[in-house]
Formats: structure tokens, sequence, C-alpha cells
């Protein structure tokens, strides 16, 4: 079963988060940098079973709704569970930063796949 997709999705959400708190002159304090993370890495398991990820881990398309459920969900659970902020920019850029990252290293790991299946291919004959 290919459960390994998941590894690469929480380094796309924990590494926006290493990334701002970085930009923004924070130390990166593990236990602050799981708290900023928390929201969005719950949202992400949701959008890993309404995707159905571990069916297709390559699916841009997953990848898609994966991401739009990341930033949607991870937004709301951040503003009305955990009570912070979601200013304009920061909803952009994460929803920039999970959209290119979530479907851009699926479709890189699908070219690879097709490559290295077409190679393959081309070796048997």
């Amino acid at each position: 079963m290919k459960t390994w997709f998941w590894i690469l999705d929480t380094l796309v959400v924990v590494s926006f988060v290493v990334i701002g708190r970085d930009s923004h002159g924070f130390t990166n304090d593990w236990g602050a940098t799981l708290e900023i993370a928390l929201p969005f890495l719950l949202a992400l398991s949701v959008g890993i079973g309404i995707a159905m990820a571990w069916m297709d881990p390559t699916s841009w398309l997953g990848g898609l709704v994966i991401a739009a459920v990341t930033v949607i969900g991870g937004l709301v659970l951040r503003k009305y569970v955990f009570h912070d902020g979601t200013a304009s920019t920061f909803v952009l850029l994460t929803a920039g930063w999970m959209t290119a990252w979530m479907v851009g290293w699926r479709l890189v790991a699908a070219l690879i796949a097709r490559v290295s299946h077409s190679r393959g291919a081309s070796n048997a004959v």
C-alpha cells in the first residue's frame, strides 16, 4: 500500500510554517511551529481522506483537492478554533504555497513514473 505520500504533504505544510516564521524573524521553536501548523495538518488529514489519496498518490487532481481542503479547512480552523489571524496576504500565500507544492510534487512524480515506464518498455523490445 502506497502511504508514503503523506510525508511529502506534511513537509509542504511544515515548510510553509518554518519559512513564514523565519521571514518574520521568529526562531524556529518546534512547539510554536507545531501550534501554527496544527490547523493545516488537521485539514490535510481530512483532505487526504476526501481525495482517497492512498488509491493514487500521484494524481494531480487529488493533489488539488487535498490542497483546497488543507487551505480552506486550515484557515477556517485557524480563525474560528485556534483564534489566530487570517490576513488577506496570509490567505493568498497559504493558497499559493499549498497548491503549488501539493500539486507540483505529484506532477513531478507522475512524470518520473511515466519516463521510467517508457524506458522499461523500450528496453524490453
